[in-house]
């Protein structure tokens, strides 16, 4: 395995990363406010319709861990990513490898 990105789109109509921010010592990514001038995208140039942001692990050279970690992360800051706006929560892990993988889970993980 060479690597592991583990990440949680945060969006809402409402969901304001600024007052997450000043709640939370989780770090957001590529925030946006609602209604902010969006700089690349679909919406370039125009005012974007909902606030989101990122939730990102650190890529530490473990390897599983790192997926354990944003569900942490998650599990720590999900009432006030509620009381900031947050309606959708998109869960994200990216396995990158440099050869042939064989990934899978088993019905009890």
């Amino acid at each position: 395995m060479i690597k592991i990105r583990a990440s949680c789109l945060v969006m809402g109509d409402s969901f304001s990363p600024e007052k997450f921010a000043q709640m939370s010592s989780v770090v957001l990514v590529d925030a946006h406010e609602p209604g902010a001038i969006a700089r690349s995208g679909r919406f370039r140039g125009k005012p974007v319709l909902h606030g989101s942001a990122v939730i990102e692990v650190s890529n530490k050279p473990e390897e599983w861990a790192r997926f354990d970690d944003l569900l942490k992360v998650m599990e720590s800051c999900i009432d006030a990513l509620r009381k900031c706006g947050a309606e959708s929560l998109t869960l994200s892990c990216s396995l990158f490898h440099d050869g042939e993988c064989n990934f899978g889970f088993s019905p009890d993980e």
